[in-house]
């Protein structure tokens, strides 16, 4: 079954400095699908974007600066896309739980990245929780400074995504 991303999801980011955690989320300017099969534990396919104007800390101050450092504005997307099509392992919540590997896309630099998550129904509502490691290393990008602090090359990055039936037009044939 097909599912689209609905305004109910957010990703958070936290990156590490000495003494100091710097947070940051978007809940605005997201997109995704979603395949599974979910009674034979299969995910056939996920993608998801974001608007990188949508990236927030709440300091306006540390926003600019981010997104000056990442040069943002000439990089308006950041995206992922599973890059196979990993089993759901069933947990005794009713939920499932994976590990996948997908390609992120940011600041026009693409790595594979492993990413772990649950599923989980809520009526006809798809709850994904992901949760991943992204490295400056890894993407070439000199981790910022912030005055004395530099800060540590992980960030923790999670995704609250919340999907619904994606609806095809044979269902809103209303004609037998």
């Amino acid at each position: 079954m097909k599912y689209v991303l609905t305004d109910n999801s957010r990703v958070d980011f936290l990156a590490h400095a000495p003494l100091h955690g710097f947070k940051g989320w978007a809940i605005k300017g997201l997109q995704g699908e979603l395949e599974a099969d979910l009674a034979a534990c299969t995910l056939q396919g996920l993608w998801a974007t974001v608007e990188t104007c949508c990236f927030d800390t709440a300091d306006p101050e540390r926003t600019t600066a981010m997104s000056r450092y990442f040069a943002l504005p000439e990089h308006p997307r950041a995206a992922f896309r599973l890059s196979e099509s990993p089993g759901l392992q069933p947990l005794t919540n009713g939920g499932w739980r994976t590990k996948m590997l997908g390609v992120l896309d940011f600041v026009d630099i693409r790595r594979q990245l492993p990413v772990s998550g649950t599923f989980k129904m809520q009526g006809e509502r798809l709850l994904c929780d992901l949760q991943c490691k992204w490295s400056f290393k890894a993407y070439g990008i000199k981790a910022p400074r912030l005055l004395m602090l530099t800060v540590r090359d992980i960030v923790d990055i999670k995704a609250h995504l919340e999907f619904i039936p994606q609806e095809t037009k044979d269902e809103n044939d209303v004609h037998p």
